[in-house]
């Protein structure tokens, strides 16, 4: 997975890993005293799989709080030779909490998240002034924020009649005008500096109107508009943060529909189908996009090796490569498409008609 390009490095080391994804949701009496003895417990139980004694003091040592996280919440670690390698709170609690120690890291739970993760900002526009925020979906923490404070001189229409009032009239205009291209030019530097898949747009009507009559085209083609002013009093802010969420993943969802719809498209040709192929693709990095659906590869396992080409059906596959172990097949297909620079695409049961996986071919 692209989205997992980061952990390479941790991905080539081998084994024993130490993997824990454990709830660590706060906001009662009772979660607090949980998460402060959580460390105890998970090294408790490390200790019962079989981890060495620095794994298991390195996972008590952890800060298992999420402190400023929304609730629900978990947090994913792996400890490698004594020390975390991967300590992140993510949204939600765990499907499948787990405590375990295997031979290859499982980046599944991260998947999960970063796979349909979107970066987009929220563009809150009133008279004068903006809000901008940037997200991720994955994040459990807040945004960064900029504002942006605009001209209020002659911000309302003065009825004042004759010259005098078209002369007010055209001010106001002209300020609302500036004020939204201040606002507009900001929103295209973000989008300008990458990484920005969508632009929110709400706020008062009329200040929207100017600010996206003076986005840049790529602005604009990332640009879904919510029709609610959300800084004005009483505006709502817990439904318009559900309206922002449900733009969100409405835009996950349609690139995964996008996804399967190219390997459609291209089976036969640019797409692998089944999966003896998609495994040869794979061993031979061959694969742009890893369809993967883990909940069918559940109770599978396959041989992960310490090199090219990271994963083999059997022992006599190995092609010379070192043996890592047995592994799941869904940690393992994940783990061979990042070491190859394949992005990852999660899909649930059913979607992938009962495959464990597919892939878009480079060649």
């Amino acid at each position: 997975m692209r989205a997992l390009g980061d952990l390479m490095e941790v991905l080539r080391r081998p084994g024993p890993w130490c993997m824990v994804h454990a709830e660590v949701s706060t906001g009662s009496v009772a979660t607090l005293g949980r998460a402060d003895t959580l460390g105890q417990v998970i090294a408790r139980a490390l200790s019962r799989a079989g981890a060495a004694d620095p794994d298991a003091r390195a996972a008590e040592g952890v800060d298992w709080t999420a402190e400023g996280a929304a609730s629900p919440a978990s947090r994913f670690v792996l400890i490698h030779g004594g020390q975390v390698a991967v300590n992140e709170v993510l949204p939600g609690a765990p499907t499948q909490p787990f405590v375990e120690i295997a031979p290859i890291p499982d980046l599944l739970p991260l998947a999960a998240v970063r796979g349909s993760d979107v970066d987009y900002l929220v563009v809150e526009a009133e008279r004068a002034d903006a809000e901008i925020s940037r997200h991720r979906a994955s994040a459990a923490r807040s945004a960064v924020r900029h504002e942006v404070h605009g001209i209020t001189e002659n911000i309302t229409k003065v009825p004042l009649g004759g010259y005098s009032q078209g002369k007010y009239q055209h001010r106001t205009e002209e300020i609302w005008r500036r004020n939204g291209a201040d606002v507009a030019a900001e929103v295209n530097r973000l989008v300008d500096d990458g990484g920005v898949q969508l632009v929110v747009l709400a706020g008062d009507e009329r200040a929207r109107t100017k600010v996206r009559g003076a986005l840049s085209e790529r602005a604009l083609r990332l640009t879904l508009t919510i029709d609610m002013n959300s800084l004005a009093p009483g505006g709502g802010r817990a439904r318009f943060e559900e309206e922002v969420s449900a733009v969100v993943a409405g835009v996950a969802a349609r690139r995964q529909r996008e996804t399967l719809e190219r390997l459609v498209a291209g089976l036969g040709s640019q797409a692998a189908g089944d999966w003896s192929e998609t495994f040869r693709a794979l061993q031979e990095g061959r694969v742009d996009t890893l369809l993967l659906c883990p909940s069918a590869a559940e109770g599978k396992r396959l041989v992960a090796l310490g090199t090219e080409p990271w994963l083999a059906e059997t022992e006599d596959g190995a092609i010379g490569a070192p043996v890592l172990g047995l592994a799941g097949t869904a940690a393992t297909l994940l783990r061979a498409a990042v070491l190859t620079r394949a992005e990852t695409v999660l899909y649930p049961a059913g979607m992938l008609d009962g495959d464990v996986a597919a892939a878009l071919l480079r060649w």
